[in-house]
């Protein structure tokens, strides 16, 4: 199992890209999360510095729910800057989207990426298909599957959209931050959405997996 940890700050990226490189199955991302807006310019510097480090970026782009409705102009900024410098090199971007689907997703287009991967995405019924129309992936964890509207919201995603995420330390399993072992929970969820086997869950999942590496190759 690859697992793909992604981090908050380019500097959190700085201090623990030596010991992620020594796991051969973790890879690291590089992060510019949007509720720690507005950004310092070392850390805006550090990630132009750090980008060609890595192949994964995230957790990006923007939060307008009360807890960062007040720093609204310079998450924008911010993102806008990440997907600039981002471009189109191919990297994987894992998006924070809660309560700015639509900005996210004009943006996006702003910048023509394609099959980016929106985490716990918590959105209505019309923003998620506007995720899903132009190709982009969501990642399920653990509290989605917890909830009938995190429920509803898996089950309007297309089977070859889906991936596995955790989203620990934010989210828990029985009051326990979740860790990577937590995705076989998450599996087992899904195969019982989908009415089939766990296996069947896990071999879809890797494909879209390997998919979305090659549509973000070619976007």
């Amino acid at each position: 199992m690859t697992v793909i940890a992604v981090t908050n700050l380019p500097s959190h990226f700085r201090d623990g890209f030596l010991p992620a490189s020594q796991l051969p199955n973790v890879r690291l991302s590089l992060g510019l999360h949007p509720l720690l807006a507005p950004h310092s310019e070392f850390e805006c510097r550090l990630f132009c510095e750090l980008l060609p480090k890595t192949s994964y970026v995230g957790e990006i782009d923007l939060d307008f729910s009360k807890e960062g409705s007040a720093t609204r102009n310079a998450q924008l900024a911010s993102f806008g800057f990440v997907l600039k410098h981002v471009g189109n090199s191919g990297k994987v971007l894992s998006i924070h989207s809660r309560k700015a689907e639509r900005e996210t997703l004009n943006l996006l287009d702003e910048h023509n990426v394609r099959a980016a991967t929106f985490h716990w995405f918590t959105g209505d019924t019309p923003a998620l298909q506007q995720v899903i129309d132009p190709g982009h992936y969501l990642s399920i964890n653990p509290a989605m599957l917890s909830s009938n509207k995190g429920r509803g919201i898996i089950e309007r995603i297309p089977r070859d959209r889906v991936l596995f995420e955790t989203d620990g330390p934010y989210c828990r399993v029985a009051k326990t931050p979740a860790g990577p072992w937590d995705v076989a929970g998450v599996a087992r969820g899904l195969a019982t959405l989908w009415e089939c086997s766990v296996e069947t869950v896990t071999l879809q999942v890797g494909r879209n997996f390997r998919q979305m590496l090659v549509d973000r190759q070619t976007n």
